[in-house]
């Protein structure tokens, strides 16, 4: 597969199954859980992907499959991971996909359906990010891939970034007295918390309100119980995100990331989007984050 990217693709941030944002606003967003790139394949669109920084390859819909027309190839499948497991799905190969600076040439695609696909033609991963920095901005509502490096600013909080294998983008932080791991994932509405780090809370008298919660369900269309616990702050570096609903279940991804062991959580975009801006810089493995005045 060939990659070719330039600096400055910009993309919008919306609500789940809403229409495009056309214009920044002042006001901070109330409803952002996803970041959408128009995308065009062999010349054909707009259409509308989810940019997910937890996931590592491109996949597209089952009924933009059907709409442009492509055929799965006979025999060819591509194995998914999902936060609930992993499937075996058809492929499509794409001549071109094409999203602003964001180009793909030859590309073999997962075909997937389901929820999840609600309002979506498919999803991009991270696969074409790795030499470039992702700046998510929710106060003017738009996200920038770029090639340059993001300006620092005194206010914002620099944490280092480990990338896990898979080019999962990782940072160590504290809940409450609890070190944890903590994935960045854009793609996530919510905020997932393994075993590991419920006993730890238990153990520490950390716990505290729970509820259940909605299945969680992933891209492959799978779904998996599990409980919103209201846990202590979440610290990375000196930034707090406080009142998080963390819901707590035994997601076999965390085993798939070799996370099981030790706590860790997915951090989904209901906490991100508690901050005025973040910044994943692939090259020089910083996180970048500043919080709302």
């Amino acid at each position: 597969m060939f990659r070719s990217l330039a600096a400055g693709a910009v993309l919008l941030l919306g609500p789940h199954g809403a229409g495009w944002l056309q214009a920044a606003t002042a006001a901070p967003p109330t409803s952002i859980d996803r970041i959408i790139a128009t995308v065009t394949i062999n010349g054909q669109g707009p259409l509308r992907f989810m940019l997910d920084t937890g996931a590592t390859q491109a996949v597209i819909a089952q009924s933009a499959v059907r709409r442009l027309g492509l055929r799965p190839e006979p025999g060819r499948r591509i194995e998914v991971l999902g936060i609930n497991g992993r499937v075996s799905a058809a492929a499509v190969h794409i001549d071109s996909l094409e999203s602003g600076a964001l180009q793909f040439r030859n590309l073999d695609m997962a075909v997937l359906s389901g929820p999840v696909f609600d309002g979506l033609d498919g999803i991009l991963g991270i696969d074409g990010l790795r030499d470039m920095s992702l700046t998510v901005d929710f106060l003017r509502q738009r996200c920038v891939i770029s090639a340059a490096r993001p300006q620092r600013l005194s206010a914002f909080a620099v944490v280092p970034l480990h990338i896990r294998s898979l080019r999962l983008p990782m940072v160590a932080g504290r809940v409450g007295n609890i070190g944890v791991q903590v994935i960045v994932d854009t793609g996530a509405a919510h905020t997932l918390g393994n075993p590991a780090l419920l006993a730890a809370l238990r153990r520490a008298g950390e716990l505290q309100a729970s509820r259940a919660a909605p299945p969680v369900i992933d891209a492959t269309a799978m779904a998996q119980d599990g409980d919103v616990v209201s846990t202590p702050a979440l610290r990375l570096g000196n930034v707090t995100l406080s009142g998080l609903g963390v819901t707590f279940g035994d997601y076999p991804i965390f085993g798939i990331w070799g996370l099981s062991g030790q706590p860790a959580v997915l951090l989904g975009m209901d906490a991100l989007g508690t901050l005025a801006w973040f910044s994943i810089d692939y090259p020089h493995l910083e996180l970048r984050l500043l919080p709302r005045s």
